[in-house]
């Protein structure tokens, strides 16, 4: 049975100390173990998500912008300076692991059986990557009819095999197939600067909306999108997110609440 988002109860807040440095992703390694990439200072610490405290960081060469765990002991990170970087996670140790350089901008990225997904933001676009940076499938714009993306940025991947990708600029959740054909283009009101997005089920996608302060939940049967958590919860310019089937917990990061990790408990 897939959970219900219809209660959420605020948890004590996580708080990590990065100073005036902003958290831009976040991802689930264990029940008890958070990585968080933070944007300005080049780093990614580990963080104990029961106390906040910092049990690993590492520097990197360049400013990191989404990250995805790979497996239990591996993540992914985007960085500006166009390139992938793995960081190698060794109980509560990190270690710099390869990386490759890529000829485009790219944002998001996600794990997609052995292969990686990643998002451009200029030229907008996505690819399918071997873990060697091989191009398996590209994207392409013309067979999907048009200019589908402005600047596709998070990327999910549902336990179906389905790909959605937010697009900041568009304000559309996409779903695509493992080759990259549209499958659908979501849209709504409340629905505003898509940002940061998890797939909790295949039919149930969560996604930030940053101008609208509000976590949404999408419904891609339906197409029906949902406010789940909003300012009156302590939303405000929601950036990131990630969820722990595990704990039921959902983790949400913002614009404004630099070092911060807000904690959603389901009931």
């Amino acid at each position: 049975m897939f959970p219900a988002f219809s209660q959420l109860q605020r948890q004590e807040d996580i708080k990590v100390d990065i100073g005036d440095w902003s958290i831009f992703d976040i991802a689930v390694v264990s029940d008890t173990r958070l990585l968080v990439i933070v944007n300005g200072n080049k780093i990614v610490i580990l963080v104990n998500s029961q106390t906040g405290g910092t049990v690993a960081q590492i520097t990197l060469k360049s400013n990191p912008r989404s990250v995805c765990m790979f497996n239990s002991i591996m993540a992914v990170v985007t960085l500006k300076d166009r390139s992938l970087q793995f960081i190698n996670v060794n109980g509560d140790v990190l270690e710099l692991g390869r990386s490759f350089s890529l000829n485009r901008d790219v944002w998001g990225v996600a794990k997609s059986e052995d292969k990686l997904v990643v998002s451009y933001v200029s030229p907008p676009g996505l690819q399918v990557l071997s873990m060697d940076g091989t191009v398996m499938h590209t994207f392409n714009t013309r067979a999907a009819g048009g200019d589908v993306f402005k600047c596709p940025s998070f990327i999910a991947k549902s336990a179906d095999g389905m790909v959605f990708v937010s697009d900041r600029d568009k304000s559309t959740i996409t779903q695509l197939d493992s080759n990259l054909r549209v499958i659908g283009t979501y849209s709504d009101a409340i629905l505003q600067n898509a940002r940061g997005i998890n797939c909790v089920s295949a039919d149930q996608v969560l996604v930030c909306s940053y101008y609208n302060h509000k976590i949404l939940l999408l419904c891609p049967s339906t197409g029906a999108i949902t406010s789940i958590l909003g300012q009156q919860d302590g939303i405000k310019e929601p950036r990131a997110l990630t969820y722990s089937p595990s704990q039921k917990k959902l983790y949400v990061v913002s614009n404004e609440t630099s070092g911060r990790i807000q904690v959603f408990q389901q009931q």
